[in-house]
């Protein structure tokens, strides 16, 4: 009788462990913050975009308007005045873009594409620490006046961190870095995987402000960054949900077995 009690107590102890083992199996794993990926999305009213670069004394007093945005598949396409292609923006209605976050985790320079050169900006940010590193982000604008004849070409687009602050910069040979918009009413989170969500209100910034003479308090659209897909079910293999079969089956022999001893 003695044995039997220790075979017993044996049997369900290792029972234990092994349906422990089990259990953390099937617990959903969360995934550690890594490099951002992901698609951006930025939304521009130009309605609010070209109120809010009106600048009677800049010599475009019926301000400023997003004409044409170029994706990732142009990132290598000199933008001017003259480059065809693109997609059309509606003057007056509010537009969403894509800006796919760029893999590359150093910047790749094309000075060849148009008078002041390409990039495909690095993204070095970490989803863990937004506070260092940049998001580089792909696509190219092409801006007009109302009524005139000005043109501004933003592209090679970086998503930066500045204190508190978040700030799309633009990039040429002819400019240097840029800051071009900022986002307010931000909301930063990492999801269950470990990937950056970021969204927010947009606002003129930065030296592109100064051209047009925009009013920097005036929401113009705004910003969101998403994972590329959602995460899936990761599906529990077969061989495991037998092993829980078969473990409880192995606890219920056992408490017969000690009830026929008893």
């Amino acid at each position: 009788m003695t044995i039997l009690h220790y075979n017993r107590t044996q049997l369900v102890s290792a029972s234990l462990l092994a349906f422990s083992a089990l259990a953390a199996a099937l617990a959903p794993a969360t995934a550690s913050a890594a490099q951002v990926t992901g698609d951006a999305t930025i939304t521009i009213n130009n309605a609010a975009f070209a109120a809010a670069s009106v600048n009677v004394g800049s010599g475009y007093p019926n301000g400023w308007i997003v004409a044409k945005h170029w994706g990732a598949s142009d990132n290598l396409l000199g933008i001017t005045g003259a480059t065809t292609g693109g997609t059309t923006l509606s003057a007056t209605a509010s537009t969403a873009m894509s800006f796919a976050v760029n893999a590359n985790t150093t910047t790749n320079s094309y000075p060849a594409a148009g008078p002041y050169g390409r990039t495909e900006q690095a993204t070095t940010m970490d989803a863990g620490n937004t506070s260092v590193g940049q998001i580089g982000l792909s696509g190219a604008w092409l801006l007009t006046s109302q009524g005139g004849s000005g043109i501004l070409t933003p592209y090679d687009f970086s998503l930066v961190k500045t204190g508190s602050t978040w700030n799309i910069k633009t990039y040429d040979t002819g400019f240097g870095y840029q800051n071009f918009l900022k986002l307010t009413n931000v909301s930063e989170s990492l999801n269950g995987n470990g990937e950056l969500l970021l969204s927010g209100d947009l606002q003129w910034t930065g030296l592109w402000a100064g051209l047009v003479g925009a009013n920097t308090n005036a929401v113009v659209g705004t910003f969101s960054l998403a994972p590329s897909t959602a995460p899936s079910a990761v599906p529990v293999p077969a061989a495991v949900w037998m092993f829980g079969s078969g473990l409880l089956g192995l606890l219920g022999a056992s408490r017969r077995k000690a009830s026929v001893a008893a």
